[in-house]
């Protein structure tokens, strides 16, 4: 079971932004409409969220993500290929359309930065780094982290500068080692959980989420007081995989 404190108090006025199943994630609207920017931290090949956030805030997107290389993209080619022999005719084609739909999104929407976001050490992006590159004028600021393990080097430095942000959705991962880091976040950033959504790819030995998706904002417009899992717009992120129900400690 998951700590009482991963739970929100009360219902939010949700939207979902990004794809269906893996990439897409539940977001307070207010803290979408009140940010003048989006960074973006783990991008890998899929843009989505980035899209549907510019249909409602069309402003600055600085995203960041050291592993999209020449190579990871020969690899993502490779694969589509390789499906033609699976019976999948049509993945080269598909491959192709996102590979360019990509870069043309960052040709015209956004920027791109090829750095690794963490602590500032060890050739890493801060997050004081990554603001600074942005105006005065572009804050508060959206943030969407799902950096793979790297998020528990940010997070003393995110509730530093938290009055800078309108928002957030943060992958945390390893949750079975990282409970007590995760409450601690949740008590001291000056946000409101407002949604917790679990990534049903893994799960430990008691049948909790390995992952869990979590949404946080400044100025959340209350619904209800009452409180339902899953949201009527979650999706499993895997879909070949049992959707996992959501159990929090009462103490």
């Amino acid at each position: 079971m998951l700590p009482k404190e991963f739970k929100p108090k009360a219902s939010y006025e949700l939207i979902r932004l990004g794809k269906d199943n893996d990439g897409g994630y539940l977001v307070e609207l207010n803290s979408i409409k009140q940010s003048k920017s989006l960074i973006a931290m783990g991008m890998g090949r899929d843009c989505s969220f980035e899209n549907d956030f510019m249909t409602i805030q069309n402003s600055i997107i600085h995203a960041y993500d050291y592993t999209v290389t020449p190579v990871f993209w020969l690899k993502y080619f490779i694969r589509r290929i390789l499906a033609i022999f699976i019976g999948r005719i049509y993945e080269p084609y598909q491959g192709l359309k996102n590979y360019f739909n990509y870069k043309s999104f960052f040709k015209d929407h956004a920027i791109f930065f090829k750095e690794k976001i963490g602590s500032g050490e060890n050739n890493t992006t801060s997050i004081s780094d990554a603001f600074n590159r942005l105006g005065e004028e572009q804050f508060p600021v959206f943030l969407k982290i799902d950096i793979e393990g790297s998020e528990y080097e940010i997070l003393e430095e995110l509730i530093s500068l938290t009055q800078k942000i309108s928002g957030m959705v943060i992958e945390f991962h390893q949750t079975d080692k990282k409970r007590d880091l995760i409450k601690s976040f949740i008590e001291d950033v000056d946000l409101e959980l407002t949604h917790i959504h679990p990534n049903n790819n893994r799960v430990d030995a008691n049948g909790d989420p390995l992952a869990l998706e979590m949404t946080f904002s400044r100025q959340p417009n209350k619904l209800s007081d009452t409180v339902t899992f899953p949201h009527s717009l979650d999706q499993i992120n895997v879909p070949r995989k049992n959707e996992i129900s959501l159990n929090f400690l009462t103490e």
